[in-house]
């Protein structure tokens, strides 16, 4: 039977083969007899003294013998499993690699910078948490390739990952992807959590960042609906933020703040939403997120007005900030406001900016919305025909995406210029589609009955474009307060 090697003979036989040298050469400079190399590499074990020698001879700095020895092992380990496929192994040891090279390479950028600045002390120094902040962004730019759970286990088994700035660059990756897509929120939301779990310090430091991430836990809870679950979570979020303590100041204290006043909007505590926005912007260093939530409060409310005062005076703070998505997110917000005031030329021009920017970094959700939102424009402008197709477009592809919701508001606005154009009859094939929306679980009962008493019309041929405006409207308002009933 072939005798299988041993870690350190493989070791000594690869770096020997990678430093081209022989093994007369190693003999030589370890001081071994003739061919005394060849047989500790064929029998049993190579002694600690034999090895440091060998080792020495081979003339290999410390990095070579570390790398070469983790590839050895992980050869060794997926081996070893033998309930794992070939295909499984292969899969593995590509993600491996894959992460080697990304974690490599931040390290290596990490040592090059830590020349010149030192992190010491607690974050937050000003040197310091610009340096971690920089070091978080690289190591966040490899994670965004992984998927969640390699995420997960790079998290649990790398120290550097232990950051508090990184925690922080991960939670705000999770606010950019609840308005996307939830699911990958909730999987940048739980890693935080991991990360502020792992990260070291004095314990009031370590309770108060867990609390900053279990609140965007909340968020994602709240996103998806789950109101309940989302206010315990905040509730914990608030217990280890108020027993915890950062002296040098390095977390946003108006976050939690706006959070809460995300949660409480969604629960219709309209004024208690408010306060806590105001708050927000006045302590929190993100001042135009806060104004930027505020605003959609006031459109919530159906408060059209103030929604525009109040985007308005978010609109220097963001430009100077010169973060291209809260433009996008300020630009849209404004030209539907400005659609619900009927300042249809003003919504015009910042609906195509948005449009550009959509397309530019490709935000397919946001483009189709203002899809429907130049649908409306183009109604209010008296360009039906344009409108129309705009509209139609915009219904079909909310379809394909299952927003029922929002294929209702674009339906409703189509029916309205029909019925308007008197063309009754194509409103009944349209008004059909309807029923796909009676049984879904994101419109509310009360919005189902709205449908149906305009569907009820339409097929009686009662329905006028006044009644399918009505309907809108109410839609609009009916979005964030599921109890409120249509005004026979």
């Amino acid at each position: 039977m072939a005798h299988k090697p041993t870690l350190r003979q493989l070791l000594v036989a690869v770096l020997a083969f990678w430093k081209d040298r022989s093994q007369k050469e190693i003999e030589a400079a370890a001081g071994l007899p003739p061919k005394g190399m060849s047989r500790y590499l064929r029998r049993g074990e190579i002694p600690d003294d034999v090895f440091g020698k060998l080792l020495d001879a081979v003339e290999c700095p410390p990095d070579a013998v570390f790398s070469v020895t983790a590839c050895l092992e992980s050869l060794e380990i997926l081996a070893n499993e033998a309930d794992l496929t070939a295909k499984e192994k292969a899969e593995i040891a590509d993600a491996l690699l894959r992460i080697g090279r990304r974690a490599r390479n931040g390290l290596i950028e990490a040592a090059r910078h830590s020349r010149t600045v030192t992190s010491e002390g607690s974050p937050g120094e000003a040197h310091a948490a610009a340096y971690d902040r920089q070091r978080a962004a690289a190591l966040f730019r490899r994670l965004e390739d992984l998927p969640p759970a390699a995420r997960l286990a790079l998290v649990e088994v790398d120290e550097e990952h232990w950051s508090w700035a990184l925690c922080e660059r991960v939670c705000e990756a999770s606010v950019r992807e609840a308005s996307r897509k939830l699911e990958r929120a909730a999987a940048w939301a739980h890693l935080a959590r991991q990360i502020a779990e792992r990260v070291r310090g004095p314990e009031e430091w370590r309770d108060r960042l867990r609390g900053y991430a279990a609140a965007h836990g909340a968020n994602v809870l709240r996103v998806s609906g789950d109101l309940g679950a989302a206010d315990v979570t905040l509730e914990e979020a608030k217990r280890l933020w108020r027993a915890g303590s950062d002296p040098a100041g390095v977390l946003d204290p108006g976050r939690l703040l706006h959070l809460e006043g995300a949660l409480r909007r969604a629960q219709r505590r309209l004024p208690e939403a408010l306060a806590l926005l105001d708050e927000a912007a006045t302590v929190g260093r993100s001042p135009e997120r806060a104004l930027l939530q505020k605003g959609y409060t006031f459109e919530v409310m159906g408060e059209y007005e103030q929604a525009v005062e109040t985007l308005l005076r978010a609109a220097p703070l963001i430009l100077q900030q010169g973060d291209l998505r809260l433009e996008s997110i300020l630009s849209g917000n404004l030209a539907l406001n400005y659609c619900h005031l009927g300042r249809f030329e003003e919504a015009a021009l910042l609906a195509r900016r948005v449009c550009a920017a959509a397309l530019e970094t490709g935000d397919e959700i946001e483009a189709l919305r203002m899809i429907w939102v130049q649908g409306r424009i183009a109604a209010g402008l008296g360009r039906t025909a344009e409108a129309r197709s705009l509209l139609a477009q915009a219904r079909r592809e909310f379809a394909v995406h299952g927003m029922e919701y929002d294929v209702a508001l674009a339906l409703l606005e189509e029916a309205a210029l029909l019925l308007g154009e008197g063309r009754g009859t194509e409103v009944k094939r349209l008004t059909r589609e309807l029923a796909l929306l009676f049984d879904s679980k994101r419109v509310h009962r009360e919005v189902r009955a709205a449908l149906r008493l305009f569907q009820e019309a339409v097929e009686q041929e009662q329905a006028t474009a006044d009644l399918a405006r009505r309907v809108l409207r109410y839609l609009f308002r009916a979005r964030h307060d599921p109890d409120l009933r249509f005004p026979s």
